[in-house]
């Protein structure tokens, strides 16, 4: 499976189509910039030789007459913005020139320029306003004679307008290049993702295999890792609960065959007491059943987490008496003694409904598997930083290769003649690894009974309070 990177793969090709791009636009603006300003000096001298040609071949014989010389421009000058000749720029501009002598005798002027002086006769470039219209006069002196020359802003800004449109041109080009090839890399690096859109739409409802793609982007490396685990879990589910529906259909079917047994001797029995002893055999077998319907029902709830319910801080000391006054009477019922031994008040944090479920599961399969005289022995103790709670009891010993399998679902002790559903002790360690607790099993003492001890993490009161 191909792995690769949707963020870098779109820095990289945005990085360098923004290279190209940005790159080929700067370069087509500067042959813009350099075109349009060798048309701008061309069409300055264009006119500065258009207005030589008229002072000079024209009019340098009409010098000595007294009124203003009134000098016609080619029209091109005075008529137009630009020229139309071959000869002619379109970037000649129209001008107008005034010459005054000092005194305010005004001796010659551009056919196009106004009687009225253009502007100051202050040397330098100046604007001034004239019959509602904007010049920009610039004037040059020389001895006792000023020389004004001036063009009227709507010119200029037509002329500016042009250039504008000349230099973004390119930029505007290459903008919307870099949009369309932008939207390309992205379209092509995001396809991934549409691929995954696709591939779930077309999956059956009961697929729950992993989901794989031939190409894998680092950015979708932890969704699809976690929709696999997701799967993972449905899957655990299926099986689990199918192992425990197979599981559990077995299992009643025993009992259940029992029942019509003992039920089909009482209707079959030639007497009383034959009858009575069928009915009782019945009634025991129906209440085993009931039990094991009740501990599936619990483990199902239990391994599904079902049952929730608000986490407290909890007094094991209280549980422990509260389920031991309850359990009591049907362990004296066996001829056994229980007891209880705490050397302090410890709490834990956990459902009070399991861990006493936790606890009566402890003590019913001690007493079950002990001796029919023996000891129940329940215990509260604390050791680094733990809370141990023990049950231990008499009789015979599980041999190691066992003790890891009695937490299975449904597994009983091989060579062990009692009578049970198996579901005791996974019940207690589904509720321990809802806890975070653990637990561990040993022999009592040697050839001598079992003790299990479940170890809880210590809290600290005060900082809980």
């Amino acid at each position: 499976m191909k792995q690769y990177s949707i963020r870098q793969r779109l820095v990289v090709g945005i990085l360098i189509s923004m290279l190209f791009i940005l790159g080929g636009m700067g370069f087509w603006s500067q042959l813009v910039a350099e075109h349009e300003s060798e048309e701008i000096f061309s069409a300055r001298l264009a006119t500065s030789a258009r207005v030589l040609e008229s002072l000079v071949a024209r009019q340098l014989e009409k010098a000595t007459i007294t009124n203003p010389i009134i000098i016609n421009l080619p029209k091109e000058l005075e008529e137009a913005d630009g020229a139309g000749e071959e000869t002619g720029h379109p970037y000649e501009s129209r001008i107008a020139f005034q010459v005054w002598r000092n005194d305010g005798t005004l001796l010659a002027k551009s056919a196009s320029a106004p009687n009225e002086t253009l502007g100051s006769l202050k040397p330098g470039f100046t604007k001034h306003l004239l019959d509602d219209e904007l010049w920009h006069v610039f004037t040059l002196t020389s001895g006792q004679v000023s020389v004004l020359a001036a063009e009227k802003n709507a010119v200029r800004e037509e002329m500016a307008s042009d250039l504008g449109v000349a230099i973004l041109t390119p930029l505007v080009a290459g903008a919307l290049l870099l949009l369309i090839v932008v939207n390309t890399i992205a379209f092509t690096n995001l396809r991934p993702l549409q691929a995954l859109a696709d591939l779930l739409s077309k999956r059956k409802p009961q697929s729950i295999e992993a989901i794989e793609l031939h190409e894998t982007p680092n950015e979708l490396k932890p969704v699809i890792h976690e929709l696999n685990h997701l799967l993972q879990r449905v899957r655990d589910n299926f099986t689990r609960e199918q192992r425990f529906i197979d599981a559990a259909a077995h299992e009643i079917r025993t009992p259940i065959a029992a029942l019509q047994i003992h039920i089909q001797n009482a209707v079959n029995a030639n007497n009383d007491q034959d009858r009575s002893k069928s009915l009782e055999e019945a009634l025991k077998g129906l209440r085993r059943t009931t039990r094991l319907a009740e501990q599936l029902l619990t483990f199902s709830r239990m391994s599904g987490s079902v049952d929730k319910e608000k986490v407290t801080l909890l007094s094991l000391d209280a549980i422990c008496e509260d389920v031991i006054h309850a359990q009591s009477p049907l362990i004296h019922q066996r001829g056994q003694t229980i007891k209880f031994h705490s050397s302090g008040d410890y709490v834990i944090q956990g459902e009070q409904s399991k861990i006493e479920r936790l606890l009566q599961n402890l003590i019913d399969n001690a007493s079950h598997y002990g001796t029919q005289n023996g000891v129940i022995d329940v215990a509260l103790n604390e050791s680094n930083q733990f809370i141990e709670l023990s049950v231990t009891n008499d009789g015979a010993t599980i041999p190691d290769a066992e003790k890891e399998k009695i937490f299975n679902a449904y597994y009983r002790v091989l060579g062990n003649q009692a009578t049970g559903s198996g579901l005791g002790l996974a019940i207690v360690k589904e509720i321990v690894n809802q806890h975070q607790a653990s637990i561990t099993v040993e022999n009592k003492s040697f050839g001598n009974g079992t003790k299990v001890t479940v170890r809880f993490k210590t809290i600290d009161t005060s900082e809980s309070t």
